[in-house]
């Protein structure tokens, strides 16, 4: 007796610590699966079985080991995974708590499943902004200010939301506990443009939608590459720096993230290629910048700045700068609508062969021919 209470003990143990274990309790698993295809996202896996689908979650945050399971089917209910959450497919109804969800869901054709919104003044998509005038699509609140009651009121199939740290799980269990189903998106994570893009295969997985994703994704992926050999025999490649200096600290994309990449893809030279691992945002004194980025051929990304007298007024010193000098200053705010929610954020996501192609445009306007999309060139 003994020794089969240690064994049950030690199975659900067992379930809780690896993905791979937690199909020990699975009931008539079968004994071949398919994975689908993920070239570069590194934050998501897919297994066919016969009857249903498992999608493993994993870095939802920067911190976080937990991986998050869930388990899709369409017709009869698989059984065990005691910690999956079971989601019956393809869903019909869908709340976003990211606007990036809203640009991969429109790619899929699926809008019209879209029935609730974080931040509906801010959407760039003329089709969802006249859902939203039509009152097809309500607003949920956004962070803290999340509107349950109407989240309880809709009882969407599932809301997609996102987590930023372990304060996120709050927000989580407490939908949880309304029975509501949440599902983590973490492509804000991915260090490779084509990495994050291709989450509209995660996303497409709860339409059944799994060959579309897969031929779409291979379309932008294709033309994403072929952008990039435009550049890979360019000797002269151009210096480029980002940002603007906040309460005195200064944030720049790490060497490994997806900014360093694009750039790289571009053709240009980025100053902090070197020097770090970091995926994310790297922290630098405005001072240390200042130095650093003086000869600097171009200067991407400044923030909300519309015009070079505004980059000026803010200090001084950037009148030396070499990008200033020759008026090489690009701001990623070309589509922005009436409340200033920016396109960039919202479609650049799913779509990184535009984003690659302004940039290519930008370092390069010699070898591409093409209208800037997201970017455009700040004034004086």
């Amino acid at each position: 007796m003994k020794q089969l209470i240690f064994l049950a003990f030690l199975s659900i143990f067992l379930s809780c610590n690896s993905d791979k274990k937690d199909r020990i309790i699975i009931e008539n698993i079968p004994s071949t699966t398919v994975k689908i295809p993920i070239k570069y996202a590194k934050g998501f896996t897919i297994e066919q079985f016969e009857n249903y689908k498992l999608v493993t979650l994993k870095n939802v945050w920067v911190g976080e080991k937990k991986s998050y399971h869930y388990i899709l089917y369409s017709n009869k209910k698989p059984t065990g995974y005691p910690t999956a959450i079971f989601i019956k497919t393809p869903i019909k109804s869908i709340a976003c708590m990211s606007l990036t969800h809203v640009a991969f869901i429109e790619k899929l054709a699926q809008e019209n499943s879209i029935i609730a919104l974080s931040g509906c003044d801010y959407v760039n998509s003329t089709n969802i902004q006249h859902r939203i005038k039509d009152k097809k699509i309500k607003e949920i609140g956004q962070e803290q200010q999340i509107n349950y009651e109407t989240l309880v009121e809709l009882n969407p199939n599932l809301i997609m939301g996102f987590g930023i740290d372990a304060s996120s799980t709050s927000t989580i269990n407490k939908m949880q506990t309304l029975g509501l189903k949440v599902v983590l998106n973490a492509e804000y994570m991915e260090s490779h443009p084509l990495g994050k893009a291709e989450w509209i295969k995660f996303i497409a997985a709860f339409y059944n939608e799994d060959a579309k994703a897969a031929a779409i994704f291979d379309a932008l992926e294709n033309d994403y590459l072929a952008l990039s050999k435009l550049t890979q025999q360019i000797k002269n490649k151009p210096t480029v720096f980002t940002g603007m200096p906040w309460n005195g600290a200064w944030y720049v994309p790490g060497a490994k993230s997806y900014q360093a990449q694009l750039f790289f893809d571009a053709g240009a030279n980025y100053l902090w290629k070197d020097g770090n691992e970091s995926e994310g945002s790297v922290l630098k004194s405005k001072e240390i910048i200042v130095d650093e980025a003086l000869n600097a051929d171009f200067w991407i990304n400044l923030n909300s700045y519309k015009s070079i007298a505004e980059v000026v007024a803010f200090d001084k010193k950037f009148t030396t700068f070499r990008a200033v000098k020759n008026k090489n200053l690009f701001n990623n705010d070309k589509r922005l609508n009436i409340k200033l929610g920016n396109d960039y954020w919202e479609s650049g996501v799913a779509n990184p062969h535009v984003v690659l192609a302004d940039l290519i445009k930008i370092f390069h306007p010699e070898i591409i021919e093409h209208e800037l999309y997201y970017y455009q060139k700040l004034g004086e």
